[in-house]
C-alpha cells in the first residue's frame, strides 16, 4: 500500500541549503580543477610565485589538482597589491579576480593583496562579537549582517536560518574564497573625513598639480573633499620628523656658515623647528643620525638623544 501513501520527505531550510551546497561543491571543483587551475598557474608563473606549503583546507584535500589549486590560491591571495600591474592585462588573473569577487562569498574585501577577499556575515560576526567568539553570540550577528546587507552569499543564506549545522557546513565549502578574522580582533573604527582646507589654498594647489600633471603626465589627487580620507592617510604616512635643510650662508668670515632649519622633538615630544647654523651643510640623513641615532633614524623607531648632549657635542648655535 506503500505506493498509494508514499513517504512525505521534507524539503525544509536545512535540506534545501544542504543540497544546494552540494550542488555547488560538485560544480566548483570542476571548475577549480580545470580552468581556474590553470588560470593559478599562468598566474603565479608570471609572478614567479610557489604554491603555499599551508594546510589544506576543506575539499581541497580530495584530489590532487584540488590541493594543487589551493595551494596556489593561498600563495597569491598573500602577494601584496602593489604587484598587480605585473598580471592586470592577463586574462587569467581578471578570471581568479572575478570569482574571488564574486557575491557567492560576500561582501568584497579589499586586502591589500593580489587578490581579494569575501566578508559575508559570519565574518562580519566575527568581527563584531570578538573576542568573545560562541555559536550562542555568533548566530544572531550573522542572521543580522546577512539582512542587514541583503546577502545572498552561500553563508549568508545560511546565516539567515541560524542553524549552526548548515551554516559550518556552507563556511567549510567557501574556505578558501572566505576572509578569515584575527582571533581577538575589535570592530574596525569608522572614521569620518572631514575636508577643512582653506578653499585659497586648494585653488592654488590645483595650479601646482595641472603643472605636475603637464610636466610628468601623472595625476595627484585633486584638492577636493572627496579626496579628503586618501590625503588625511598620505599625510599620516608621511615621516618628516628629522627632516633638515639649508637655507644660507653667511661666506663675510671663514669658515663659511651654513643656516639650517630641521624638524626634531622638542622637551614636549611635539614637533618643533630647530634653526642653527654650522660651519658643514647638515643633511637630513646626519641630521636623523646624530639627533636620533642611525639604528632610529634606519627604523622609524621614536627615539632622540639628549638634546643638550647634542648641543655640547656638535657646537650648535641655537637650541633645541
Amino acid at each position: 500500500m506503500s505506493f498509494l501513501f508514499p513517504e512525505r520527505r521534507v524539503v525544509d531550510n536545512q535540506v534545501f541549503l544542504l543540497g544546494l551546497d552540494k550542488f555547488y561543491r560538485d560544480a566548483m571543483k570542476g571548475h577549480e580543477r580545470g580552468e581556474l587551475l590553470l588560470c593559478a598557474r599562468r598566474v603565479a608563473a608570471q609572478l614567479a610565485t610557489a604554491p603555499a606549503n599551508v594546510p589544506v583546507e576543506g575539499y581541497y584535500a580530495e584530489e590532487q589538482e584540488l590541493t594543487e589549486y589551493f595551494r596556489l590560491m593561498r600563495a597569491l591571495q598573500d602577494v601584496p597589491g602593489r604587484r598587480i600591474p605585473e598580471v592586470a592585462a592577463l586574462t587569467d588573473y581578471q578570471r581568479l579576480r572575478d570569482v574571488a569577487s564574486a557575491p557567492l562569498f560576500g561582501r568584497v574585501e579589499d586586502t591589500g593583496k593580489l587578490l581579494p577577499a569575501g566578508r559575508d556575515p559570519l565574518c562580519e560576526a566575527l568581527w563584531i562579537t570578538g573576542p568573545e567568539w560562541t555559536v550562542a553570540r555568533l548566530l544572531p550577528a550573522a542572521q543580522s549582517a546577512a539582512l542587514k546587507w541583503d546577502d545572498f552569499s552561500l553563508v549568508g543564506l545560511a546565516a539567515r536560518i541560524q542553524n549552526p549545522v548548515v551554516l559550518t557546513a556552507l563556511r567549510e565549502s567557501v574556505v578558501l574564497y572566505a576572509a578569515i578574522a584575527p582571533t581577538a580582533s575589535p570592530i574596525p573604527p569608522r572614521y569620518k573625513y572631514v575636508w577643512q582646507v582653506d578653499k585659497e589654498i586648494a585653488t592654488q594647489a590645483e595650479r601646482f598639480i595641472k603643472v605636475f600633471q603637464q610636466l610628468f603626465g601623472e595625476e595627484l589627487p585633486p584638492p577636493k573633499s572627496s579626496q579628503a580620507e586618501r590625503y588625511w592617510h598620505a599625510a599620516a604616512d608621511n615621516e618628516i620628523r628629522g627632516r633638515c635643510v639649508r637655507l644660507g650662508y653667511d661666506d663675510r668670515q671663514q669658515p663659511v656658515r651654513y643656516y639650517h632649519w630641521a624638524l626634531c622633538l622638542g622637551e614636549d615630544r611635539e614637533l618643533t623647528v630647530h634653526e642653527f647654523w654650522h660651519t658643514e651643510v647638515w643633511t637630513t640623513t646626519r641630521y636623523r643620525e646624530n639627533v636620533y641615532g642611525s639604528e632610529a633614524a634606519e627604523s622609524g623607531k621614536d627615539t632622540i638623544r639628549q638634546p643638550a648632549l647634542f648641543r655640547q657635542r656638535f657646537q650648535l648655535a641655537i637650541d633645541i
